[in-house]
């Protein structure tokens, strides 16, 4: 689940998605990957051009076949339903997405983004395609979770998806995902809170003393830690359960 700050909705164990009102499915693009799998796309709404379907289409297909080949165990059927949004979401690149069911990811477009819809998908809809399909891959899902409650585990879980994501794309948002000198404190903080610490307030939101996603920068900082004490990829550690990774992001050098 894509970070989000300032009230905006990116991937998190937020509310699920309406698909009603003014969302209803416009056009729906089925597409079959290698006999078994395949992958659909739906466009919701009338925010989107032919021009720009054809793009987000065309990226989604070439991003969902370089997962697959990273992410064997990869659902499958994969259903996209892409909407258009009004809200700023300039410090994820314009794009947003969140992994809400197995096998169901949405993905949300700035319409306000600089350049528009298409400037967006340009910036970040490959990065947003490979994160929450490593969510998808996971378990880490809106219904249906394969883990507990608690910000470590999130933390654990949005971290190895920006990681996998950063790496495999080489697109990386700096005011989203980076940590300060001081991480190994945030970690500290978020493994002292009590399991039902306020989500929106340690992941995807703005903290009362003025930090935002913290739960983000620290799951990105404990995967970047457990590798180097380990020797381990992110690959390796998506094996992993967030208590082990923790353990190893911990762990003495």
């Amino acid at each position: 689940m894509k970070n989000l700050v300032l009230g905006i909705l990116l991937l998190g164990l937020s509310a699920p998605p309406a698909f009603s009102g003014e969302h209803q499915p416009q056009e729906s693009s089925g597409l079959a990957m290698d006999g078994a799998a395949s992958l659909a796309i739906k466009f919701e709404g009338a925010g989107f051009s032919d021009e720009q379907k054809k793009l987000i289409t065309d990226m989604v297909t070439e991003a969902e076949r370089d997962v697959r080949t990273l992410l064997p165990t990869l659902p499958g059927d994969i259903e996209v339903t892409v909407i258009a949004m009004d809200r700023d979401a300039d410090i994820v690149g314009g794009v947003t997405g969140q992994a809400y069911a197995p096998g169901k990811v949405q993905i949300e477009f700035s319409s306000v983004f600089p350049g528009g819809i298409s400037a967006a998908a340009q910036k970040a809809l490959t990065s947003t395609v490979f994160h929450e399909f490593h969510h998808l891959d996971r378990g880490w899902t809106i219904q249906e979770n394969k883990f507990g409650p608690g910000i470590p585990i999130a933390a654990v879980n949005e971290g190895l998806a920006a990681v996998f994501s950063e790496e495999y794309t080489g697109e990386y948002f700096e005011a989203a995902y980076a940590y300060p000198d001081d991480a190994d404190k945030w970690l500290e903080e978020i493994l002292a809170l009590p399991r039902n610490a306020d989500y929106s307030t340690w992941m995807m939101g703005v903290h009362p003393d003025g930090r935002n996603s913290i739960g983000y920068r620290v799951g990105r900082y404990i995967v970047h830690q457990a590798s180097a004490h380990s020797g381990k990829s992110v690959l390796e550690l998506s094996s992993l359960t967030p208590e082990e990774i923790l353990r190893l992001a911990q762990a003495s050098p």
